[in-house]
């Protein structure tokens, strides 16, 4: 999933889409593509359309604010984002690393802002562990395994349920000895849950880890994570992000954006099999991902199904796609 279309989600999160009509969805589809070709000053018009119709969106007022911030109407850029801030915006990351807000970092105001964002992030963080800490995941654990057993962690998609995940990666993990852990990401989208935030999902990961070991008796170095959609996205920049948790990282139909990941140049990658179907629109992301990642120094594969779209591969050949996916990852990990 793209940057815009991770901020686009949120709007759902304040807007249901029974408020949301069809002229709105139009506006938000109109703004990420845009923003995707780069024509950043019909954008920000766009942008501003919609803030008009929703002002307390803190999501658009960062949008509005990160497009004026790009065109170089700075002050404007502080106004909106200020407002954002007071509207109890808590997208930290985002603040922090994106290339639009970049003309702003040595602004006092703009460190003001963050340090108010920064503030929001802590207190939704907190609100989210503790609603966390009580969550029980979906456990598949197979008959015959190893002791200690490896650990296959999957993220589901944008709408779904950890529950999503077991029939597709049950026998896979049947065949590898692998307890298989599901959670739910918390919080509400459509008729599941959503990723909304990375520093709740990464918080997620770890505290899932932790779980495995203390339930189940993992083996913790031998974690592998796997996600689709936006868990796939999850999953490709903890490989990088924290790549001493993982013996193997799978993403699935998600969508590489490598400026989105801060990651030490020096540190070793996990290795990563990287699955897309050829009909889905995001494919070619992947293409670039093998090609950075393998110059990182990472072992990479890329599966791209023929006349697969954006879907969890499951069924006859597609479930021994995923079985060869996590074997060649559990193979190079042994080798190292």
């Amino acid at each position: 999933m793209p940057r815009t279309t991770i901020l686009i989600a949120l709007l759902f999160v304040l807007c249901s889409p029974a408020v949301l009509a069809q002229s709105d969805q139009a506006l938000v589809d109109r703004y990420d593509s845009l923003v995707s070709r780069e024509k950043y000053d019909i954008a920000r018009s766009t942008a501003q359309a919609i803030v008009d119709r929703y002002p307390k969106s803190s999501v658009w007022r960062f949008n509005l604010g990160s497009m004026l911030a790009r065109l170089g109407e700075h002050d404007r850029a502080i106004e909106e984002l200020e407002t954002c801030a007071e509207l109890g915006y808590t997208g930290v990351r985002s603040f922090e690393q994106s290339e639009d807000l970049d003309p702003l970092r040595d602004d006092e105001r703009f460190t003001t802002i963050l340090d108010t964002v920064r503030l929001n992030a802590q207190a939704r963080l907190e609100s989210y562990i503790a609603e966390a800490r009580n969550h029980t995941p979906r456990v598949h654990v197979p008959s015959v395994r190893d002791e200690p057993p490896p650990l296959l962690l999957a993220l589901h998609g944008t709408g779904m349920r950890g529950n999503d995940m077991l029939n597709p990666l049950r026998s896979a993990c049947d065949r590898l000895g692998m307890v298989l852990v599901a959670p739910d990401a918390l919080r509400p989208s459509g008729a599941g849950f959503s990723w909304t935030y990375r520093d709740e999902s990464e918080w997620m990961v770890e505290h899932m880890i932790e779980w495995a070991a203390e339930e189940h008796g993992i083996d913790p170095d031998r974690v592998y994570l796997l996600g689709f959609s936006q868990g796939a996205n999850i999953a490709i920049t903890m490989a990088q992000t924290h790549p001493d948790l993982f013996a193997g990282v799978v993403p699935i139909c998600g969508h590489y954006e490598p400026q989105l990941v801060e990651a030490d140049e020096d540190v070793t990658l996990p290795p990563i099999a990287l699955i897309s179907g050829s009909r889905d629109p995001w494919s070619r992301t992947y293409v670039q991902a093998k090609r950075e990642l393998k110059e990182r120094g990472a072992d990479v594969t890329l599966v791209t199904v023929k006349g697969m779209g954006h879907e969890i591969p499951s069924g006859g050949s597609r479930d021994e796609l995923l079985y060869q996916a996590l074997k060649w990852c559990a193979d190079q990990h042994s080798d190292d």
